[in-house]
């Protein structure tokens, strides 16, 4: 649990637990493509799941917490004291931006390729593929984060309420629903929804290579890594990579 300042106390724990159940309940009853069972399966993604928890849900957000407490910003904006709306909306799109950044170069540098591989091989997507991650991964992923909060000087409220939000969106662009094509098509112009980022999942390499957005597409759109799928490439393309198997862990 991390207090914010000013009240604001919130349990990542809880809210990431929170996430899965009403993520697999609406899985459960509206699933987007066959709902196969398999144990093997999720006691693999919730090993690694738990991993990566921890390194970077975990240890990342305390040690951005401290940073941010604790050692001078290095930034004329020092967001920390500015109206809290102005600190969150700008962390929270600079954020986004670094981390659409970041994700390309898990896929483009092929030291970084050989720990994101492990979470495209997985050959489902639903909940239990959240936060099926390398560890290795989610330290390199949290360095970076740090070192971008701390030259914005953010504040500990900014940042709470962005990783909350990134606890939540994790599971939702997960999670294998099926959301009707009218709300679909609306909701992707200005969130990533799961039927957008489960076309990132797809063996093909087009699409494996595209669909970058963590909670905004609109990178995606702006810089031209935005692929389109059929309803029927949704519902039946194959998922994973033709490299790995499903529960393999392996770095070449």
């Amino acid at each position: 649990m991390i207090e914010a300042g000013s009240g604001l106390l919130i349990d990542f724990t809880v809210v990431t637990l929170g996430a899965f159940t009403v993520g697999m309940f609406v899985e459960t009853l509206w699933p987007a493509r066959e709902y196969v069972i398999s144990i093997s399966r999720w006691l693999n993604n919730g090993g690694l799941a738990l991993l990566a928890y921890a390194c970077n849900h975990l240890l990342g957000t305390w040690l951005v917490v401290l940073l941010i407490t604790g050692l001078e910003p290095r930034s004329s904006l020092t967001l920390r004291n500015t109206p809290i709306w102005v600190d969150v909306t700008v962390t929270f799109f600079v954020l986004e931006l670094s981390r659409y950044a970041l994700h390309i170069a898990m896929h483009k540098v092929p030291f970084l390729w050989r720990f994101h591989a492990v979470h495209h091989a997985d050959n489902e997507v639903d909940v239990s593929t959240s936060y099926r991650h390398h560890p290795i991964e989610a330290i390199f992923s949290a360095l970076p984060l740090t070192v971008v909060v701390w030259m914005l000087a953010s504040g500990p409220q900014a940042l709470v309420i962005y990783r909350t939000w990134d606890l939540i969106m994790a599971v939702w662009t997960h999670t294998n629903v099926e959301v009707t094509s009218c709300l679909e098509c609306w909701l992707r112009r200005v969130l990533v929804t799961p039927a957008f980022h489960r076309t990132h999942h797809l063996a093909d390499r087009r699409f494996t290579d595209s669909n970058y957005g963590s909670s905004l597409p609109w990178f995606d759109y702006f810089f031209s890594t935005y692929q389109a799928t059929t309803a029927e490439q949704q519902k039946c393309a194959q998922i994973g990579l033709k490299t790995h198997t499903a529960n393999e862990q392996r770095l070449d």
